[in-house]
């Protein structure tokens, strides 16, 4: 792409972005610098969104160092042979919005919450000034004629959006193995996939190659990169945040949350983005609470339920001590714990997947018909990747497989997926909130897109990563991970809080509590 002030590759990014910066020396030295003497770029970009923040507010840093400092890390970590995290990557862009925002920030003017942070955006999302590949080759010069809704929210609380990260095509798996752009690798073990579908969020905030990210989740695609590359993923209940300018998978189940390295910074992102949508039917219009201003560390007289049935079977050794350890902190910190079972379990993979087939077809035709009026799946169906190629195909009746049938998919939608709810809302009954892994095991190896080994045993990569989140994703509650240890060979695991619909306030404050309590996050060294 040309360097139009819409949006650059990122080898033409590096080498104006590099030109422009005139090289990353601080306009003051590190020593008189606010975060110390012995600090380094790689502890200020490590910081949280509220860190970050309240240096810019204080005049202790600029937007526009702090920007350099990503594009810097980016130059060195990321691109093909890296960490591969971003398709595109608005380094000009950032940088004169940078110089805007820290001139209002010498008048003491500050936009919103998020004045002058670099955020990284899924590229299944909006962007009107940088281009949106949905991380297929179909889309690899689309430039949307305006922003999504969040996209829009984000800029309106004044984030600096720092580009498009890598995810799995059309955000139709769990490995970010991306056929098109090369795969996104894990930045605790480069050898290991860093979940997906939004792999390329995950990625950039576990290596501080962003202040903060965004991703999108149908079935886990915020929460499986979260845990699997250490940081907190939230996903919102279904109509908390607007969805307009996604390219959806499903309307009944898709989500948008952030991707962050803190809780706070997952509160401070979701009130910056939540809010009713003209283009989202389903998004709410009820006041949106301050999140940041109400988070808690007491987790006493909280009561949490353990579903060990379904969630807690065939796991990883490591994931099961972590979690043994995580529940143990929780009943130190005042948290009552007991046993609970989630019934009509076995209806969570055929609804799941019933309702994202047979609503996908229309949904990919009805977004590809704004890049071109005569698109339909068969016309670009070439042009996929064998795993979204054979998906899309069979939803059309090619011989190697059959499209969910109407009357399929209306029983799953509206008897299975009620009988999904009814067997949450049980469980929780008199609680608080539920316990459990968020994946089964740490990061599978990069390559194992249709098995991998759990518990001696050759399993399906798929189902098996989105076993413990797929069933909330169907009954639409909020969730969040947390990291919670790691594994024998330092691979991150998360534990996942799941909440009742609209208790965002709730998930985070026990989120933000357990964090603090355990301190368990450490930096990649990459």
């Amino acid at each position: 792409m040309k360097d139009d002030g819409k949006g650059m590759n990122r080898r033409e990014f590096i080498h104006s972005s590099l030109a422009v910066a005139g090289g990353l020396a601080f306009t003051t030295s590190v020593e008189n610098s606010a975060w110390g003497k012995s600090s380094t770029d790689e502890d200020l970009a490590d910081l949280s969104l509220h860190q970050l923040s309240k240096m810019i507010r204080g005049g202790e840093a600029s937007s526009k160092q702090i920007v350099e400092v990503y594009l810097e890390r980016i130059r060195k970590f990321d691109g093909p042979e890296g960490i591969n995290s971003y398709i595109t990557v608005a380094g000009d862009a950032a940088l004169k919005q940078a110089e805007e925002f820290d001139r209002l920030a010498k008048q003491k003017q500050f936009k919103g919450p998020l004045h002058g942070l670099p955020i990284a955006v899924k590229d299944n999302l909006d962007t009107k000034d940088i281009r949106t590949t949905g991380g297929s080759k179909v889309l690899s010069e689309w430039e949307p004629p305006e922003d999504a809704k969040v996209v829009r929210k984000l800029k309106e609380g004044g984030a600096i959006i720092l580009g498009k990260t890598n995810m799995h095509e059309f955000a139709f798996g769990i490995t970010t193995n991306n056929p098109h752009y090369g795969p996104t690798r894990n930045p605790y073990d480069l050898s290991r996939i860093p979940g997906g579908s939004s792999g390329g969020s995950g990625a950039a905030t576990a290596a501080a190659l962003c202040a903060g990210a965004i991703g999108t989740d149908t079935g886990g695609s915020v929460r499986i990169p979260a845990a699997l590359c250490g940081v907190v993923g939230l996903k919102p209940t279904l109509g908390r945040v607007g969805r307009g300018g996604l390219m959806y998978l499903s309307f009944t189940r898709d989500v948008i949350g952030p991707i962050t390295r803190t809780v706070a910074d997952a509160a401070i992102m979701l009130e910056a983005i939540s809010g009713i949508d003209s283009r989202d039917p389903e998004s709410s219009s009820d006041s949106v609470p301050r999140y940041a201003d109400l988070l808690k560390d007491d987790m006493k007289g909280k009561r949490f339920g353990v579903p060990k049935k379904y969630f807690f079977e065939v796991i990883h050794p490591d994931t099961q001590r972590v979690m043994d350890e995580a529940i143990g902190e929780i009943q130190k910190m005042g948290g009552a714990v007991q046993e609970v079972e989630v019934k009509h379990m076995d209806l969570a993979t055929p609804t799941g997947f019933n309702i994202v087939l047979a609503e996908v077809i229309y949904l990919m035709e009805d977004y590809l018909k704004t890049f071109d009026p005569e698109a339909s799946v068969e016309k670009y169906l070439d042009q996929l990747g064998p795993d979204v190629k054979g998906v899309l195909g069979g939803q059309r009746g090619t011989p190697e497989s059959k499209p969910v049938a109407g009357y399929v998919y209306a029983k799953s939608v509206r008897e299975d997926r009620n009988k999904m709810i009814a067997g949450f809302e049980e469980a929780m009954s008199g609680l608080d909130a539920l316990l459990l892994p968020t994946t089964p095991l740490p990061a599978a190896k990069i390559g194992e897109d249709a098995e991998t080994e759990l518990e001696g045993k050759m399993v399906n990569t798929f189902l098996t990563f989105i076993r413990n989140c797929d069933p909330v994703s169907v009954v639409g509650y909020p969730a969040i991970t947390v990291p919670a240890g790691y594994s024998k060979g330092g691979l991150p695991i998360g534990l996942q809080i799941v909440a009742r619909p609209w208790e965002e306030q709730k998930l985070l404050g026990i989120a933000h509590a357990f964090e603090q309590a355990t301190k368990v996050r450490k930096a990649p060294k990459i």
